[in-house]
């Protein structure tokens, strides 16, 4: 039996998460997760009262081409070994879309166990990351630049982190709305250390959260507003080298950070890290904000595994958008005008992490090649990021 969870089922909620994601909680760590849970929609599956399978979903916002959008970040996915491989975990899924769609989420993201797995559901990847390993020998100094470096606490940081975290938002896509409990609670680790640049004006325009342990120093967020602020934590981070033997600069696929280096050619990892798909296409489009020239007009044919409702064509124009779907079957020839896209794709097209000529040579766009460029015209190129987890 499939049913929301309550407040007598918070222990056995912490039992399968500490089985699945092998970990343990003091009873300090249960209090506080407890606190969390009644924040959260946790959807269970039930066996004689007992617990076995369960996904949570968390409330969140996140910045589009420059508007909010609500998502929902599913989380926590997990079931006892002897429930496996029977669907549980797939019904959880299709459920806890259903409530999304209900509630009025635009989005869902998550961080993947298996990209193959929710591909299936209609996720697809939208962000990477990119991680720098750099030796003692190549922290050599970038020129120079004026402004300061100041180490801050963290209720007194947050403020500041914030204005700045939500001024590089406006220039990038699919990062998330941070409250201050996140930053308090989730964001700013209890072993991280905080510093901040000002520049000449003395404005707060970088920030780096940073730990060292065993001559490791381990950038864990940088962002800065300006490339000047950016040389200038990097020449702070060298400021340390008779403390460490090296530094890993954990950063995000488009960071020019490398090619400032005297030593470009440090070890370099980019993986996939997060996957994103669209709850609801109508309200999603009827939200963007897409870019018209000449009045165009758009035709997406769009399919989606999971979310019935999002089946169909939607017409996008200046003036709005129009839907036409059908009431059962599918058509039998493919439509003539327009582009043919998977729920996936569509969602790292708008989000900004492929183009769609790109899909489109890969055939994962079908249709007129014409209309996969228009489509990549009425869209701002902004980079897909998110440094959060959850």
């Amino acid at each position: 039996m499939i049913r929301v969870i309550n407040e007598n089922d918070f222990e056995q909620v912490v039992e399968l998460s500490q089985y699945a994601f092998q970990y343990k909680l003091t009873d300090e760590e249960k209090k506080k997760a407890f606190k969390r849970f009644s924040t959260q929609y946790i959807l269970g599956d039930f066996e004689d009262g007992k617990l076995m399978a369960k996904t949570h979903t968390f409330h969140f916002q996140v910045v589009i081409q420059g508007k909010p959008f609500k998502m929902g970040g599913l989380a926590s996915v997990s079931t006892w070994p002897e429930a496996r491989r029977n669907k549980k975990v797939a019904s959880l899924i299709e459920k806890s879309l259903e409530w999304m769609n209900r509630e009025g989420f635009s989005l869902s993201y998550l961080h993947p166990f298996s990209i193959a797995f929710y591909r299936k559901f209609g996720w697809e990847l939208i962000c990477s990351k990119k991680n720098l390993t750099i030796k003692k020998v190549d922290l050599q100094f970038l020129a120079h630049s004026d402004g300061s470096m100041k180490r801050l606490e963290k209720e007194e940081a947050i403020p500041v982190l914030n204005t700045i975290y939500e001024k590089f938002m406006e220039e990038n896509n699919s990062m998330l709305v941070r409250t201050n409990s996140w930053w308090k609670e989730t964001t700013i680790k209890d072993d991280y250390t905080i510093a901040v640049h000002y520049n000449e004006e003395n404005e707060a325009d970088g920030y780096i959260l940073y730990k060292i342990e065993n001559r490791l120093f381990s950038c864990e967020e940088v962002v800065s507003l300006t490339e000047k602020a950016k040389k200038a934590i990097w020449n702070f981070v060298c400021q340390h080298d008779s403390m460490v033997d090296e530094v890993s600069w954990m950063t995000y696929e488009d960071d020019l950070l490398p090619y400032y280096l005297a030593n470009p050619r440090v070890k370099t990892e980019i993986h996939p890290y997060f996957m994103g798909r669209i709850v609801n296409v109508e309200q999603f489009l009827r939200e963007y904000p897409f870019i018209f020239k000449d009045n165009k007009r758009l035709i997406l044919h769009v399919y989606d595994p999971i979310c019935e409702w999002n089946n169909g064509t939607f017409f996008i124009e200046e003036s709005g958008v129009k839907v036409f779907q059908k009431e059962s079957g599918t058509c039998v020839h493919e439509p003539r005008k327009g582009l043919q896209v998977d729920i996936g794709s569509l969602t790292s097209i708008l989000l900004g992490y492929v183009h769609p000529t790109s899909l489109y040579k890969g055939e994962k766009v079908t249709g007129e090649y014409e209309e996969a460029v228009k489509l990549e015209q009425m869209i701002i190129r902004k980079p897909s990021i998110l440094f959060d987890f959850f």
